[in-house]
């Protein structure tokens, strides 16, 4: 549905994989709406891409989620793919109180979890009512399937993600929305910008994560599409469809 699309709206567009997704989806022609929370970066995209959109969007502050999708919606009323893709990352060693605070905690799962799902809800009665094709999409990672204890909250709120995004899928298969996860690897972002260097894993490029998933997409069918994955990510995303999957598909729920 990713390649399909007309009017993507990218929540969390400002850098890393978002950005470079708005960038590649503004020179196939579509029309792109970013949000992001930092208002200089909305300003270069809409700069350094002539028509692509933005909205000033703080994913961390739940109260004003409910009107800001309400004015996105009603100034893009054509938009038929919504894909969820802000998050943060942050290493804790639990054993240390003093670093792993509870106020950084809950920020991570506010953002990481807790406001997918809530925009989520809010877009879905929009892509629902339209007629066409209308596709909804997640970030997650590699780490939603294979976590590692440097991450101990990114790991499961990004397994959480892939939880949904597959319940959803069960949920809205007989529907006209299409329910895609997207699952990066260890790629080359800002992400882990505080604590480079905790792994001793060498990132993908970011030009060349892009360019491999766009060539995925252009080679799958879209019907065909659930978790878009390649290097590790893929290797993971395989193991969880050869035997959790296998198991959803044995007792009928699908996802």
């Amino acid at each position: 549905m990713l390649s399909a699309s007309k009017c993507i709206l990218v929540i969390g567009g400002t850098s890393g994989i978002g950005e470079a997704f708005a960038r590649h989806f503004h020179a196939q022609g579509k029309s792109v709406i970013v949000t992001g929370r930092r208002q200089e970066r909305l300003r270069d995209l809409e700069r350094d891409l002539p028509g692509v959109k933005s909205r000033l969007m703080d994913n961390a502050d739940l109260e004003q989620m409910p009107s800001l999708v309400k004015d996105i919606l009603t100034e893009f009323p054509d938009i038929d793919t919504v894909w969820i893709n802000s998050g943060i990352q942050k290493a804790y060693d639990f054993a240390d109180g003093g670093v792993a605070n509870l106020s950084a905690i809950a920020e991570e799962v506010t953002v990481n979890v807790t406001a997918p799902l809530m925009l989520a809800r809010l877009f879905l009665p929009h892509l629902l009512s339209t007629d066409r094709p209308t596709c909804i999409a997640f970030t997650s990672s590699a780490l939603a399937f294979v976590p590692l204890g440097v991450y101990p909250v990114y790991c499961p709120t990004k397994a959480a993600i892939h939880a949904f995004a597959v319940g959803l899928r069960q949920q809205l298969q007989d529907t006209n929305v299409r329910v895609v996860e997207i699952a990066p690897p260890y790629v080359e972002t800002e992400l882990d910008a505080d604590h480079r260097g905790v792994t001793n894993e060498t990132p993908m490029l970011l030009r060349d994560y892009t360019a491999a998933v766009f060539q995925m997409l252009d080679q799958t069918d879209d019907n065909q599409i659930k978790e878009v994955a390649v290097g590790f990510a893929k290797e993971a995303s395989e193991a969880w469809r050869h035997s959790i999957g296998a198991i959803l598909a044995k007792i009928g729920v699908g996802g």
